[in-house]
């Protein structure tokens, strides 16, 4: 079972300019033709197994955006099927967590906070175990 990674692209720009991350982040991960969807918007469905582990990155679109992960809440993280935290490498800053879902086998939102320009702002995309 391989490390599946998501990448969060922030246009921050228009997401300071806007107050919002709606139609201002975009999601890919890369499970490819494994079935998850709505790559491209704020609300990608990863598609992901029990046991697998996930490493999520965020980076602005405009060189010398600065756009950082701050955290993860919602029903993925507060019910333990995937706690992601803090972690860093030769890559950079990510966050990593270890899907957990205990044979439940659905789909999870969360909630991923993210700082830009002094500000922290929120999206909702969703974790589903297969």
């Amino acid at each position: 079972m391989n490390t599946l990674s998501v990448l969060v692209v922030v246009d921050a720009l228009g997401a300071l300019s806007s107050g919002t991350l709606m139609d201002n982040v975009y999601l890919v991960d890369s499970s490819r033709y494994l079935g998850s969807w709505q790559e491209g918007t704020d609300s990608l469905h990863t598609l992901c197994q029990d046991g697998q582990l996930i490493r999520w990155y965020a980076t602005g679109v405009s060189p010398g955006s600065r756009v950082a992960i701050t955290g993860f809440a919602g029903p993925m993280a507060d019910q333990g099927i995937c706690v992601p935290v803090s972690s860093g490498g030769a890559d950079g800053d990510y966050w990593t967590g270890r899907v957990a879902s205990r044979g439940s086998f659905a789909s999870w939102p969360y909630v991923v906070s993210l700082a830009l320009g002094g500000q922290v702002m929120r999206f909702s995309p969703y974790l589903k175990v297969d």
